[in-house]
C-alpha cells in the first residue's frame, strides 16, 4: 500500500551510479580470466575501477565464482564474479587495485 505522501506524487528514477569509485572506459583485448585448475579464457576489458571491472568473454560464469584476472603484463588479480548478461560480465577484486596499475591501464587505452 502506498503512503499518502507518495501516492499521487511521481517518483523519479533511482541514481544509476551508486559506485564509490568511478569506472574508466578502456578496451584492453589482452586480458584473460582463469578459473581454478582451468586454462585462461581470453577476454576484452571494457571498463575498470580500483574495485572491479567489466569485460566481454565467450564463457559462462556463476555469481560468486572465484577467478584470477590478468591484464596486459600486470600481476594477476583475484576477483569474484558479481553478474553476467550475455557475453558481458562484471567482477569485484578481492583487494583494491593499485592506483599505479589503474593509471597505466587507463592511459594505454
Amino acid at each position: 500500500m502506498a503512503l499518502k505522501s507518495s501516492r499521487y506524487r511521481k517518483v523519479g528514477p533511482a541514481s544509476l551510479s551508486q559506485r564509490t569509485e568511478p569506472r574508466h572506459t578502456v578496451v584492453i583485448s589482452s586480458a584473460s580470466l582463469k578459473r581454478k585448475g582451468n586454462k585462461p579464457i581470453a577476454a576484452t576489458l571494457l571498463d575498470i575501477s580500483i574495485y572491479g571491472c567489466r569485460f566481454e568473454a565467450d564463457a559462462i560464469f556463476k555469481e560468486g565464482e572465484k577467478v584470477v584476472v590478468t591484464m596486459d603484463e600486470h600481476e594477476p588479480v583475484n576477483a569474484t564474479m558479481v553478474w553476467q548478461k550475455t557475453r558481458q560480465a562484471g567482477c569485484r577484486f578481492a583487494d583494491a587495485l593499485d592506483t599505479e596499475v589503474l593509471r597505466a591501464l587507463t592511459l594505454s587505452a
